[in-house]
């Protein structure tokens, strides 16, 4: 779909060892198609109740990109030596990504790819030294940034109207229905931290742990906290967490996340400073609110902006957009394979600061 509504995209090329993806084929994603199961009464771990189906609908490859589809491969390295790409996205198991990036770095192209693109930080440090030595771009889909809220957010904050940040608090919860199918989704991998998959911290809150630092403009120092499963299902991730940071410059964060809703999602996102505040909702993106008498903001110190309706996917597309036109050279990257790394980083610090019970420093590995 990417490929096919952008107008930077020329020919694609498709590799998969299986082949399903190269006709009509349907997403082994999504919940149920029926919304009144998720208020009935669930056994944990009994799985999906009777009747369930999966969500979304089928795709059919060739018929959405058209004159656009030059080939298929079922080996990935062939596809990389004779089609030769200008930029690859990928979507697969995430535990096995890393060394598939490099195999695309060293051939020459640049690579787009799913969240959060590996099983252990540690196995991401080889996409980063070849993404350096190769001088080709890797861009993790840590898509929000591309969202209008939350671009706006951070301009205010780099304008300095906040004034030196004190703290930040953001929430972010999505439905625990979800965690009745963890092994129907995906193989099972979608829910298995050693399979990549983590749990809502590395599979959705990477989104939040990318924006604490994308809005702020600072770095994480160290992370506290809590990460548990307590929704009842036998899942090897977390459904659960309660994150504290700081930042370099001594600022103060929160971040709580889980499965804990019948439906839907909530999240909020609010930073203090020493000359005001400001909030908004990340994903929903219908709001920005703050207050600041800094600027121009002395005659109407408070305000808010609203936003017209937009899908979930306009900001999704705005950062392909700019991801394509900085393979072009026109425009500078949304995000750079160093961003992708600290929000890995600042992650599984996460996970081993709720094992050990202390603080944990967030660094760079490489």
């Amino acid at each position: 779909g990417a490929c096919a509504r952008h107008p930077e995209v020329g020919q694609v090329a498709i590799a998969d060892p299986t082949g399903e993806t190269f006709g009509r084929f349907h997403p082994r994603m999504g919940s149920s198609t029926d919304p009144h199961w998720r208020a009935g009464a669930h056994e944990p771990n009994s799985g999906p109740p009777p009747g369930w189906t999966p969500q979304g609908s089928a795709i059919d490859t060739p018929a959405l990109l058209g004159d656009q589809l030059a080939s298929t491969y079922r080996d990935h390295r062939r596809m990389l030596a004779e089609f030769k790409p200008d930029i690859v996205m990928m979507s697969l198991e995430p535990g096995k990504m890393p060394p598939l990036i490099v195999d695309c770095l060293e051939a020459g192209t640049h690579v787009y790819h799913e969240k959060p693109g590996c099983a252990q930080v540690e196995d991401y440090y080889p996409v980063i030294e070849a993404s350096r030595r190769t001088s080709k771009m890797v861009f993790m889909a840590l898509a929000m940034r591309g969202y209008p809220n939350i671009r706006q957010a951070r301009d205010i904050v780099a304008h300095g109207d906040l004034g030196a940040l004190f703290a930040v608090m953001t929430h972010y919860v999505a439905d625990h229905t979800r965690t009745w199918l963890w092994r129907e989704l995906a193989d099972g991998w979608f829910f298995d931290r050693t399979r990549g998959g983590g749990g809502h911290l590395t599979i959705l809150g990477c989104h939040y742990l990318d924006m604490l630092r994308y809005v702020t403009g600072q770095d994480f120092a160290e992370v506290s906290g809590h990460v548990d499963t307590l929704g009842g299902e036998d899942m090897p991730a977390e459904d659960v967490y309660t994150l504290s940071f700081r930042f370099e410059s001594g600022a103060l964060g929160s971040m709580t996340g889980g499965y804990f809703l019948e439906s839907g999602k909530q999240e909020e996102m609010t930073l203090w400073g020493r000359q005001g505040w400001l909030r908004f909702d990340p994903e929903a993106a219908t709001y920005l609110e703050w207050f600041s008498r800094s600027g121009d903001g002395r005659a109407a110190p408070q305000r808010r902006l609203t936003y017209q309706p937009h899908d979930l996917w306009e900001g999704v597309q705005q950062f392909e957009h700019e991801v394509f036109r900085c393979c072009l050279g026109n425009g500078p990257p949304p995000i750079t394979v160093e961003d992708g790394l600290w929000m890995l980083e600042a992650a599984f610090a996460a996970y081993r600061a709720a094992s050990s019970g202390r603080t944990e420093r967030i660094a760079l590995g490489v």
